[in-house]
């Protein structure tokens, strides 16, 4: 079994499941509101700016709502531990636009059903470019970064920087560039290092094998060079452990029209 997403009017791979709130009129899958947004936050962001901050605001907001529903979601893994078919969770933005169900792809499917997960059905490739071993082989990049990022990535496979972003919890990210370590960076973070990887005076302080032939060669000179403001202290590991163990409070327990989604999961 495998378990994808995608967009109502684009690639389904096995059974369509709807995770809308409102799935469209006619649709002929199954509806699971388990991962669907409320309605009120759903009121929020139709009236909200719908930029970047929104949509940190957003993935904030329904990160709350499936800690609420995080028994229900138990059972539901559970569920599917046994099932044997392919199926494709959908809703209604186009692959590479915003849209919660990447999110639920990463804090759901990716963290407790590793081996089944399939990423957006319309995954994007980049090939190598300016590479030592000039090979042309391709990098699978999941659609499910969010578009910003994703296109920065691409850019720099472009130029010849292979940069990996492997995810965290809480939407932080382990920057790596060849195997050496660029630190853990939260999502405004990532972009100001890929932006940065892209320009070589940054990247002679981004990656650390090229500061040090930088440094010795003496061109750091004692000048006060001034950062980028993206250029902040890295997030520390302990911080990143301190978002995830922090325990849910009171007011992230699920309520009666929560526990009410369970008996719609039997469908399933």
């Amino acid at each position: 079994m495998t378990i994808f997403t995608s967009y109502y009017a684009g690639e389904i791979r096995g059974e369509a499941v709807s995770i809308s709130l409102y799935p469209p009129k006619g649709f002929p899958g199954k509806h699971l509101p388990l991962f669907a947004p409320t309605s009120e936050l759903l009121k929020w962001w139709k009236s909200s700016a719908s930029d970047t901050n929104a949509e940190q605001e957003y993935t904030r907001q329904f990160h709350e709502i499936l800690l609420c529903r995080q028994q229900l979601i138990d059972i539901w893994v559970a569920k599917q531990q046994q099932n044997s078919h392919d199926m494709t969770l959908c809703c209604y933005e186009k692959t590479g636009d915003f849209c919660h169900r990447h999110q639920v792809g990463r804090e759901v499917i990716q963290r407790y059903l590793p081996e089944l997960w399939g990423g957006e059905v319309g995954l994007r490739t980049v090939t190598k470019q300016k590479i030592s071993t000039n090979d042309g082989s391709k990098i699978i990049l999941p659609a499910t970064y969010p578009p910003q990022v994703l296109s920065l990535i691409e850019k720099c496979h472009e130029l010849g920087y292979p940069v990996k972003c492997d995810r965290l919890e809480c939407g932080y990210y382990q920057v790596t560039l060849n195997g050496e370590d660029l630190g853990v960076w939260s999502e405004l973070g990532v972009l100001g290092v890929l932006s940065g990887l892209q320009e070589k005076f940054y990247r002679e302080r981004l990656i650390p094998s090229v500061a040090m032939a930088a440094k010795a060669r003496g061109k750091n000179n004692q000048q006060d060079i001034k950062m980028p403001s993206w250029v902040l202290a890295r997030d520390t590991q302990s911080e990143v452990s301190a978002l995830v163990d922090q325990p849910a409070t009171e007011e992230l327990k699920p309520s009666r029209a929560e526990t009410s989604i369970i008996e719609q999961m039997s469908l399933l």
